[in-house]
């Protein structure tokens, strides 16, 4: 997904704030946090040497945010199956119940690896591919 902004500040080293229009896409990905009245701030990579208030364009990595989705949202449904499968073939229905919801307990480590795993990678956090127009 690309996306036009503005950066605003320097984070760190090279991360830097890009505020962007707030858009029908962009203001669901989550990515985002509320900046100014009606546009969103993300952090990004600074791969281009971008300088304050230039105007650049972000590249958030759609496959990766697809990724978190499925492991956010799927996995612990996923858990809590294969839970209550095993627990009912081991004994009977309220064994199931209990080990389903234990599975799903533990699909919350498995995201919280994940995650921890992506922050470390840094696979989503946005980039920044071009200086489209200087301070």
């Amino acid at each position: 997904m690309r996306e036009q902004g503005i950066v605003t500040k320097t984070v760190s080293g090279n991360i830097v704030e890009v505020a962007c229009q707030k858009t029908e896409s962009c203001a669901k990905c989550g990515l985002c946090h509320e900046a100014a009245e009606g546009m969103l701030a993300i952090e990004a990579i600074n791969a281009v040497g971008a300088k304050l208030n230039d105007t650049v364009e972000i590249e958030i990595p759609s496959v990766e945010m697809i990724k978190g989705s499925i492991v956010i949202f799927l996995l612990p449904i996923f858990f809590l199956m294969v839970g209550y499968l095993i627990g009912y073939k081991i004994g009977q229905e309220t064994f199931g119940i209990i080990s389903a919801l234990l599975f799903a307990a533990s699909s919350l480590l498995v995201i919280k690896w994940y995650d921890k795993n992506a922050q470390q990678k840094q696979a989503l956090r946005a980039t920044i591919t071009k200086v489209i127009s200087p301070r």
